[in-house]
């Protein structure tokens, strides 16, 4: 499966943690004056979660990778396309919802890391 976040080809083993959480639908109730409910329903296109995770023991980013994220997450605005296997998606890191961008050394001063890069679709 193909997996890359603008030019960076992503591993393999990289997870989706909202991949398989419900979206596209937005409710929300109201009351009137009277008391009755009143139900508003959308479709819901845009801001869909991606948080990207590499796991201990799953998935191991080098230093390359979290210094390409890195560099993505300081370009204010920008967008980028996320290829998951079938799906093409153009997002943007979540910096409203900080950090955008989280890194662990496996080891202390080594360069092999884990972590989470949390996006969100545009």
């Amino acid at each position: 499966m193909v997996k890359q976040l603008g030019t960076l080809v992503l591993p393999d083993s990289l997870e989706w943690a909202e991949e398989h959480e419900p979206f596209g639908i937005a409710q929300s109730t109201d009351r009137t004056l009277g008391g009755a409910q009143v139900v508003h329903t959308r479709t819901v296109t845009k801001g869909r979660e991606i948080t990207l995770q590499a796991r201990e023991r799953v998935c191991w980013l080098t230093q390359a990778d979290v210094d390409a994220f890195k560099a993505m997450a300081t370009q204010p605005g920008a967008t980028f396309t996320l290829i998951w296997g079938s799906q093409t998606f153009t997002v943007m890191f979540r910096h409203h919802q900080p950090p955008a961008h989280e890194f662990e050394p496996l080891f202390p001063h080594g360069d092999t890391y884990t972590g989470r890069i949390r996006l969100m679709t545009v």
